[in-house]
């Protein structure tokens, strides 16, 4: 009888952390399971280490040529017939009960598609830096997350089941970087839920040597690019960038500023984003309830009550808005240093009036 999960692991020079995430993989506490792992063209012993393993349960595939996270991904997919398929990277240690907590959830929880876990983040020396913790409600936490630039659930603790990543593609070429955000997006437009179990299954290992800290901004290039798609499958404006800035706190959407006219315009356009996604996701009550509380969470009540804040003359509308919209405070900075301005010359001039009035 076949198990029901496959554990892959992609490795590409993985030395000197492989080993712990291998023997991490096979003392889990749940032990029915297969495991691929694929070489991705290593450079150092990872194949050595992998083959110098004797479990029955390892399966070895290796690249001739070094093909990169997504062709990598999908050739060992391809493979694996399993119902659900964990992932852990190469670096990362899956605590003991992993498994075994993370099959029972999708089996309870049929609507699932997609988990991660709770994830304790450590150095290269495996110290402690920080916990990780978070909470999806429903579908529309979900999306909305995604709608905002977020990834709501962390690769590394990924668990899924087969058949939905089949019907995605899995991952796609040209999204180098950030192909873990890409998915995650295509999970949500899809419509398939996804949950965080709450409790601890992983070790996350961050070093300057990770897939992430070597090219933060070349990261962050690609999931702009993948948020401004996933935004236009909803909005029709032209200037539909302008709107994914603001959704993502970039500090000038657009070039320009917060102003009343322009605030207007955006509030506008984020409505209209909304309902569109209301009714192409057909969304439920709860879950559009919960899209809107996590979109206006992130931009603030400024951003929500635009409207009604643009009848208050200028000089209070700036300060008002941006006491209820914090999180935009780059742009404090700038309005309150020429606000500073405006009364300084307000000053010159009265001086000077008071000046021609005494001759």
């Amino acid at each position: 009888m076949k198990p029901l999960v496959t554990v892959l692991t992609m490795v590409h020079n993985g030395l000197p952390h492989l080993k712990e995430a291998i023997e991490s993989t096979l003392s889990q506490t749940y032990t029915d399971f297969e495991y691929l792992l694929i070489d991705d063209a290593s450079t150092d012993n990872s194949a050595e280490c992998i083959l110098g393993y004797k479990d029955q349960r390892i399966r070895f595939m290796q690249n001739k040529k070094n093909q990169h996270v997504s062709s990598t991904f999908n050739k060992a997919f391809s493979t694996i017939n399993t119902r659900y398929v964990v992932r852990l990277d190469q670096d990362d240690v899956s605590l003991p009960n992993r498994l075994m907590e993370q099959i029972d959830y999708l089996e309870k929880h049929s609507d699932i598609s997609v988990i991660s876990s709770w994830e304790i983040i450590i150095n290269s020396q495996g110290e402690k830096i920080r916990n990780v913790r978070g909470k999806i409600n429903n579908y529309g936490d979900f999306l909305g997350n995604v709608l905002l630039g977020l990834s709501p659930i962390w690769h590394p603790s990924l668990a899924f089941r087969k058949k939905d990543m089949d019907s995605l593609g899995g991952f796609k070429t040209g999204y180098e970087m950030a192909e873990d955000f890409e998915v995650t997006s295509n999970f949500a437009l899809r419509r398939f839920n996804a949950a965080i179990v709450p409790s601890y299954h992983l070790l996350v290992r961050y070093h300057t040597a990770s897939h992430s800290a070597k090219d933060f901004e070349g990261q962050a290039v690609v999931m702009r690019k993948i948020h401004n798609e996933t935004i236009s499958k909803f909005s029709k404006v032209e200037n539909f960038e302008c709107l994914s800035s603001l959704l993502r706190l970039e500090k000038d959407p657009c070039g320009r500023r917060y102003n009343k006219i322009h605030m207007l315009n955006l509030t506008q356009e984020l409505d209209n984003l909304i309902l569109n996604v209301s009714n192409k996701q057909n969304l439920k009550q709860d879950e559009l309830k919960s899209l809107k509380k996590v979109i206006y969470k992130r931009v603030g009540l400024g951003v929500q009550y635009a409207k009604l804040l643009s009848w208050i003359p200028t000089l209070l509308y700036y300060p008002l808005f941006y006491s209820l919209s914090p999180q935009l405070k780059p742009q404090i900075r700038v309005f309150f240093s020429k606000f500073y301005n405006k009364i300084q010359e307000l000053r010159y001039i009265l001086r000077l009036f008071k000046d021609l009035n005494k001759k």
